[in-house]
């Protein structure tokens, strides 16, 4: 807010301005005021730095004015401005400098010198069990601030923070709201155990319970988001550890990468009210064409046709042929009222009834069946906080309520998440704090990534030439699908989840350059899944109604005890030592409970007794324990040598004796080459860093009691009886007490550039990593009694680059533009196999679709290779394989696929598969554009992929056999006599001899660009009394997406953070744009 003339208190003129009375008020006080001067006094002067260059384009603005006055200095630093009275205060304002405020007085000549603004370097950034100066980082840590977190008003945090940071890639499994997100640092460090990073939430290790499942749901691979039970407007700020000099502080738990998220805390000052509220309509991004009625009855005569002409099946009639069908009598005439109306392909193009000579009546229409699946969904979030505190103590209060609707219809997401923030320097030498996070969450799945049955598949592939009214061929067409209509609106997914999160400290002083710090933290999570799927379903068809009923809870308990050294020697030599113990205890736990056969589908699972077939119940408990011992020591000299070392040692309880303990080590040195006399004088560089790093990290990411000999109930003969007893367990694969720590060794080098006072700055990263002593579980001979076993061995490889920038293009008064923007690129290998392995199947159809073998990335796709179609009976006979075929196998051939037959053997088998697809991205990146003009800001967030193939698993379902629906491509580009030349499909038939292999057709280019956010916001100020500041703003989100995709969004990961199975969709659910307007009020 601007300084009044008169000197009138600011908070009294907010309360006056807009009201009439205020002019009355100021005319008087005008009259008294002797001292004024209504003749207007010019100011000349030169603005300079520090060194006495002189400075142009500063801003000089007159405080306290009606009427905007202000001016800028020009190329020699000078200036002219005419100011109201000796009173008045003038404002300098310039990027990379500290703003001064001059009282004009007496004089007429005002020369200002301004002051490097070194706030950018001295700005504190989160790290490993403390913070520290950016200006002294030696490693790679990448940050985020609230303010660019929120843009495009984001429902979780891992929403907001793809594209935003280079080096980290997020992705969604799909576009269901509060659905799964997987995010990789720096590439995939394992394709067997978990790539996913530590979250930590003011000091704390972040973390829940998986998704339960039961068989009611299997097959379904929707999961939900944990990082969606954090509200982001709690966030202050999102500090990411990359390298190894960063994260070997954290040990095991630090391998993928470490996210350190701090949330808000009260400030010394009044009391401020926040209030925000955000209102949105979402529609589905991009829909897929599927055939209608019309096309799709030319689509299945087309078959029947064509069976007839390639696959010896003669017909008798077409099934989409315009007649009426009658039954006869034992006298074989016409029974009157039995007709039946067999409609044409041109009856679709006239909805309507049809009636014959007997007065039978038949309704012909057809159904878009994903237009009764979908919706458009309305999202609203509301958000109160409450903060302040004085030089003793702080508050922050605040909660959250979010309903977001998702466009499949009975699907959606709920958060209602309260959190309170207190600290208080209760002594001198005695700090405490206190973070209480409670949040209870709603998300009702609509069944998708999946391959059998699923919301989504049902909708696609169901007859488009079925009324929608009309359920009396439920039953003819079950084997394919349920009915969407009736999945939709009865199929039952609900997971309720509670997370309560809190953490503790308490800090003593005891020297000024020496504190202690204990930290406590207790976190508790609970799940509890329900699922029911009618008789009508497709899950539910067989067994007349499933029921599945599954829960878990998580509880963490970390105690942290930290020793702190800061401490300053002559301006030249800067210190800071920590050293801790960290004791961390999990427990876990969970249940599920199935059952069929229900009497009724009225009282779903919620009796689940009344279930004439009720599984055996199953139950789980785990427990783990890590202790550590941490040191990490920080030495600056002359704030430009820094040097770096951290040592952790990690005692785990999931390994056998003899390898439960690890070291962990890191050091780094960085060089502020700004710092430098010769750099300073070239007047260029505002910062200029080299930073080197190393370090070793590791991973115990096996069960808990996998080390340990296990024994399970069993019974055996005595005496000619079964008696009880036990046996040992055979599930985990033989005990292999030699299992030791999985570690990644990281290399990191870095350039931070800073130009013409930070005005352009840019930051490079080249690292590399290598993962030794993998966790696998690798299958071995059934002789053995045993199918798997886990062992250590193999590594992978990531090396890559990672640049960032920022220009500050304009800056001036009334405007202001700015860009920044990341790129990332990395290059993934795994090694040290003694043969080819394969991921997990994908569904029972897609084995063997990602292989691992030396030498290429995780995320390899491997299959056949398809050369074409066979376009005659001539190029069927040229063919080794068919040369010797029968006439009528040769004819069959004619329009299908033809498979590149590799090694030259005369025949299509496993061994001529290849390489057909990398899901690995050549390179992401991110671009942010913001422009201002007064209280106007215009945001523009683009982000996309290059270089990465989809398996799209959606494909798979398309055999044009003229029956389940197919995507008008698929019918546009199909093999005929007349398109042989341009087809990229085979022939449709209604033979079930086609047999389409894993082939290179399910592979795509997944390469994306993004407008991914459109944010307009306007800062009316304070406009009534009691309001200090009202913002408006309006936010589009998905507003564009350039990709040779041809599903719905190419920004799709059906198996979550399963590394060895990345860039799969399978009926994946769809992804939105979303229109969001909403306001926030700050009192």
């Amino acid at each position: 807010m601007k300084k009044n003339l008169f000197s009138f208190p600011r908070s009294k003129v907010r309360m006056l301005k807009g009201s009439k009375g205020v002019w009355l008020f100021l005319i008087m006080f005008w009259m008294i005021n002797t001292a004024a001067s209504a003749a207007g006094i010019e100011i000349k002067g030169t603005v300079t730095d520090s060194k006495g260059e002189p400075l142009p384009g500063v801003n000089i603005v007159e405080l306290g004015v009606k009427k905007n006055n202000g001016t800028i200095s020009d190329l020699n630093g000078k200036y002219t401005i005419t100011v109201e009275s000796q009173k008045s205060v003038l404002q300098y304002t310039f990027i990379g400098y500290k703003t001064t405020e001059v009282t004009v007085g007496n004089r007429k000549t005002i020369n200002v010198s301004l002051k490097d603004d070194t706030q950018s370097l001295d700005e504190v950034v989160v790290i490993g069990y403390g913070t520290m100066r950016k200006k002294d980082l030696s490693g790679a840590v990448a940050s985020i601030k609230s303010d660019d977190l929120m843009l495009g008003n984001p429902t979780s945090i891992s929403q907001a923070l793809q594209g935003k940071l280079a080096g980290v890639q997020v992705n969604q499994s799909d576009g269901a709201p509060g659905s799964g997100v997987s995010i990789t640092i720096r590439g995939a460090n394992s394709f067997s155990t978990n790539s996913q990073p530590l979250y930590i939430v003011d000091g704390i290790p972040f973390e829940v319970g998986d998704t339960p499942s039961s068989k009611a749901n299997e097959g379904n691979n929707s999961t939900t988001n944990p990082l969606s039970l954090i509200n982001p407007n709690d966030i202050e700020s999102i500090d990411i550890l990359k390298d190894a000099s960063a994260t070997a502080i954290y040990g095991s738990r630090g391998a993928n990468g470490v996210v350190l998220i701090t949330t808000k805390r009260g400030r010394a000052g009044d009391a401020k009210v926040e209030f925000s509220a955000n209102f949105g309509l979402s529609k589905i991004a991009k829909m897929v064409k599927m055939l209608d009625a019309y096309t799709y009855a030319n689509y299945v005569n087309e078959g029947v046709i064509n069976g007839a002409a390639y696959d010896n099946l003669p017909y008798s009639y077409l099934p989409y042929r315009g007649k009426w069908n009658y039954r006869r009598d034992e006298n074989d005439k016409i029974v009157p009222n039995s007709g039946k109306y067999y409609a044409s392909p041109e009856d679709y193009l006239n909805p309507g009834y049809r009636e014959d000579e007997y007065g039978n009546k038949e309704w012909v229409e057809g159904t878009n069946w994903m237009d009764e699946i979908l919706q458009d969904a309305l999202t609203q979030e509301y958000n109160l906080s409450v903060s302040g505190g004085n030089e003793k103590s702080n508050y922050a209060f605040s909660g959250n309520y979010t309903d977001q609707t998702g466009i499949i219809k009975n699907s959606g997401y709920e958060r209602f998440a309260v959190r309170a923030n207190i600290g208080s320097h209760v002594k001198p030498w005695l700090n405490t704090g206190l973070n209480i996070n409670f949040t209870r969450s709603l998300t009702k799945f609509a069944k998708s990534n999946s391959y059998d049955y699923s919301i989504i598949r049902s909708a696609m592939l169901y007859l488009p030439t079925l009324y929608v009214g009309d359920k009396t061929e439920d039953d003819s067409y079950a084997w394919l699908s349920a009915n969407p209509r009736t999945y939709v609106n009865t199929a039952k997914d609900e997971l309720k989840s509670i997370n309560v999160f809190t953490s503790a400290f308490a800090e003593i002083k005891i020297l000024d350059c020496l504190k202690f710090r204990q930290n406590l933290g207790i976190s508790y999570s609970v799940n509890d899944r329900a699922s029911y799927y009618n008789r009508e379903t497709g899950e539910g068809k067989a067994s007349n109604g499933r029921a599945g009923k599954s829960d878990n809870f998580w509880q963490n308990l970390t105690a942290e005890s930290l020793i702190t050294f800061d401490k300053t020697l002559n301006k030249l030599h800067h210190l800071n030592v920590v050293a801790g113990f960290t004791y961390e205890k999990s427990d876990w736990g969970g249940k599920t409970m199935n059952a069929s056969n229900f009497p009724t589908d009225i009282t779903q699972d919620f009796d689940m007794s009344q279930a004439l077939n009720i599984e055996t119940p199953a139950s789980y408990r785990g427990q783990a324990v890590l202790v550590s011992l941490l040191g990490r020591a920080n030495y600056t000299f002359k704030d430009r040598y820094i040097f770096t070392a951290s040592f952790r040692r990690d005692g785990s309880s999931r390994f056998a004796p003899g390898n439960k303990f690890a070291n962990f080590a890191s050091g780094a040195v960085a060089w502020t080459i700004s710092e430098e006399e010769l750099i300073k004088n070239l007047n260029i560089f505002s910062n200029l860093k080299l930073r080197l790093s190393y370090g070793q990290t590791g991973n115990q990411a096996i069960s808990s009691y996998q080390t340990i000999a296990s024994l399970a109930p069993s019974n055996y003969p005595l005496d000619g009886t079964l008696s009880s007893g036990f046996a040992g367990q055979t599930y985990k694969g033989p005990l292999n007490d030699k299992l030791k720590w999985e570690t990644t060794d990281q290399y990191n080098v870095g350039l931070d550039m800073g130009f013409w006072n930070n005005r352009i700055s840019l930051s490079a990263n080249y690292y590399y990593k290598k993962t030794n002593d993998l966790l696998q579980n690798v299958s071995i001979p059934n002789s053995t009694g045993y199918t798997t076993m886990w062992t250590n061995f193999g590594h992978v490889k990531n090396k890559g680059l990672e640049l960032t920038g920022k220009i500050i293009a304009l800056d001036k008064k009334d405007w202001s533009l700015d860009f920044d923007g990341n790129i990332s690129f990395n290059k993934n290998e795994i090694g040290g196999l003694t043969a080819d392995q394969y991921a997990n199947q994908l569904w029972y159809s897609a084995k063997e679709v990602f292989l691992q073998r030396n030498g290429l990335p995780i995320g390899t796709i491997f299959g056949y290779i398809e050369d074409g179609f066979y376009d005659n009976i001539a190029e069927v006979r040229a063919d080794p394989i068919y040369a010797k075929a029968s006439d009528d196998e040769a004819r069959r051939m004619i329009g299908e696929i033809k498979y590149l037959d590799k090694n030259n053997d005369g025949k299509i088998t496993s061994e001529d598969r290849a390489i057909i697809g990398d899901t690995n991205p050549d390179f992401i990146y991110g671009l942010n554009a913001n422009l201002r003009w007064k209280n106007l800001t215009l945001g523009l967030f683009f982000q996309g992929t290059h270089g990465n193939d989809i398996f799209n698993g959606n494909l798979t379902n398309i055999g044009m056999s003229s029956i389940a629906n197919i995507t008008q491509d698929a019918y546009d580009s199909r093999w005929t006599p007349e398109n042989a030349a341009n087809a990229r499909w085979p022939r449709v038939t209604t033979a079930m001899t086609r047999d389409m292999k894993l082939s290179d057709r399910y592979v795509e280019d997944g390469s994306y660009f993004r407008l991914k956010t459109i944010n307009l916001n306007y800062n009316f100020g304070s406009v009534i009394k009691g309001i200090s500041n009202l913002s408006v703003f309006g936010t589009v989100t998905n507003v564009f997406t350039i990709t040779g995709y041809s599903w719905f969004d190419p920004d799709v990961n059906a198996f979550g953070s399963d590394a060895s199975r990345r860039g799969v969709d399978i009926f994946s659910y769809p992804s939105s744009r979303t229109y969001s307007i909403g306001f926030k009020l700050t009192l």
